[in-house]
């Protein structure tokens, strides 16, 4: 299951990019379409990961251990949903035209999924690490 911590370390990685983008006093629209296409592709490979493990588990779990993974699957809809609100209301023209703007939206976005990210590896990672020990 270290595929997951592959998405996750492959994530952090993609958002330490955004980051020293944003930090840039111009846009870099080259870099930064490339790097947002790889973000959303990503994001999606990984999204697809936590669903299926969340699913397993969900299904192998006892009733009262399962609740955290259900909290986690419905946290990774929100920060989808947030994401996708993101992408929408800034595209490329609309970062040129408002470039601080965009990297105050970006920073907190970048936080959201540090965050998430932080959340399914407290939840998922141990839930791993037992099935990857099970002989």
């Amino acid at each position: 299951m270290a595929d997951l911590r592959e998405h996750h370390r492959r994530i952090l990685e993609l958002l330490d990019e955004l980051e020293a983008l944003t930090a840039q006093s111009t846009p870099d629209e080259s870099a930064l379409a490339a790097l947002r296409y790889k973000l959303s592709r990503a994001s999606g490979a990984r999204r697809k990961l936590i669903e299926t493990l969340c699913a397993c588990f969900e299904s192998e779990l006892p009733a009262a251990s399962v609740q955290p993974v259900r909290a986690l699957r419905a946290s990774v809809g929100r920060v989808m949903t947030h994401s996708a609100e993101h992408v929408g209301s800034w595209g490329m023209h609309d970062i040129v035209r408002d470039w601080s703007g965009y990297c105050h939206a970006s920073f907190n976005m970048r936080r959201a999924m540090r965050e998430q990210i932080n959340r399914e590896r407290m939840v998922l990672y141990p839930l791993i690490d037992a099935v990857d020990a099970t002989p």
